[in-house]
């Protein structure tokens, strides 16, 4: 298998300033043969209109006719790719010149499924806090959709990826799952480096993300021997982000130290503060109890 050729697969969905930078990180990319699959997934802002003015040949570009969710939109990129190795980020990132270079290395061995690199927000140095550090993944520790690469064997083993998880931001995490319980291996590639793009946090925004965590009362039930593989936020198979525990329960002390931490830092925005401290803990806490009642998992 030939490991200097990829296929990039980038879904988008009414991010146009974010997609023109992707797309200007993914042409200066030093690798000698790869093509760019975007998949613009019914977008109204104005992708459609742009993406059809661009002409590169390493560029194909497929529109939805309506919005399909991100996993569809993969699968539909997988099915367009030519290459035996596809690459995936967001339309919110910027890889690094390097990404495929270290990427490829990490296929080195013919046993390995998928290789997950390595993801900073905004830039290397930059210190981010929450909700920043949820879109970031130091040590490529966790299989990120925003980047990681699989041989399209995979694909044709285990299936695609499943849209029911994309509500729990997860699909991407049921996906590796799925590929190491069909005895797939992986490898981590540090060096793989993908930058996430300054982001427009907002209430709601947030408050949607809260329920990412409930995916593992379903994960636990489905693959209870793998669920555990990339070291998720479970303590001893039952308690799902412990440290929520001592926050809620020491809150009257930690929300007014946090708080002068959060404007020493820099930061003004103080309802996204107050989401945290403690609307997002409690709503976190409720979706992980109810999805495990109703799948009948302990797990709280």
């Amino acid at each position: 298998m030939d490991t200097n050729k990829f296929s990039i697969v980038v879904c988008t969905y009414n991010r146009l300033e974010y997609l023109k930078k992707c797309i200007t990180a993914l042409r200066n990319i030093q690798f000698p043969t790869y093509e760019i699959i975007i998949v613009n997934d019914g977008s109204i802002d104005g992708t459609k209109q742009f993406l059809d003015t661009v002409e590169d040949e390493k560029i194909t570009v497929i529109h939805n006719p309506s919005n399909q969710g991100l996993s569809a939109s993969r699968n539909t990129g997988i099915a367009h790719a030519n290459f035996d190795i596809i690459a995936f980020t967001d339309d919110d990132c910027e890889v690094d010149k390097q990404w495929l270079s270290e990427l490829s290395k990490g296929f080195s061995r013919t046993n390995i499924g998928f290789v997950i690199g390595q993801t900073f927000y905004i830039s290397k140095h930059y210190k981010g806090y929450f909700p920043e550090r949820l879109v970031s993944n130091p040590n490529a520790h966790w299989p990120m959709g925003c980047n990681i690469a699989y041989r399209k064997k995979v694909f044709e083993a285990c299936g695609g990826f499943d849209d029911f998880y994309f509500q729990y931001n997860n699909e991407d995490s049921e996906m590796a799952i799925r590929v190491v319980r069909n005895n797939f291996s992986y490898t981590r590639t540090p060096d793989a480096i993908v930058y996430h793009q300054a982001m427009d946090w907002t209430p709601a925004s947030l408050l949607r993300s809260a329920r990412n965590a409930s995916v593992w009362p379903m994960l636990k039930k489905k693959y209870p021997k793998h669920y555990l593989f990339f070291g998720p936020p479970v303590t001893y198979t039952l308690i799902v982000h412990i440290k929520d525990y001592v926050y809620l329960l020491l809150a009257p002390i930690f929300i007014p130290l946090l708080l002068i931490r959060y404007i020493m830092h820099g930061k003004r925005n103080l309802k996204i503060f107050f989401i945290k401290w403690p609307i997002y803990l409690l709503l976190r806490r409720y979706y992980i109890y109810k999805e495990a009642i109703k799948h009948k998992v302990l797990m709280f």
